[in-house]
């Protein structure tokens, strides 16, 4: 659906959230893009398993692909992205506990 040129509801919300999960550079899709992409262009790119994520709203972790071109193959991204910590209590960066500073990278 649009209003006045935004897109919304919960297909972009997802979206949104999947592309919060790449690494700079980094493509990711979702097993239902993945199943929907023709064969002809699944054999034009290199895909691997980026891992299973957890997104606000969605009960069960999500696997996700990462996608890129052959002429890109050999760029290395970590397996999952690495999420960033609240810098206090070591919860979610956007944490509602405490303020928590600047957010750490997960280990």
């Amino acid at each position: 659906e649009t209003l006045k040129a935004d897109y919304y509801g919960p297909t972009i919300n997802f979206a949104a959230r999947v592309e919060s999960k790449a690494l700079g550079g980094q493509v990711l899709v979702s097993q239902p893009v993945l199943d929907r992409m023709g064969e002809d262009l699944r054999a034009e790119l290199v895909l691997a398993n980026a891992g299973r994520f957890t997104f606000k709203g969605i009960a069960e972790p999500q696997e996700l692909y990462s996608i890129c071109p052959p002429a890109i193959r050999y760029r290395d991204f970590p397996r999952e992205s690495q999420e960033l910590l609240c810098n206090r209590c070591k919860g979610p960066a956007s944490c509602p506990r405490c303020d928590g500073g600047e957010p750490l990278l997960a280990r």
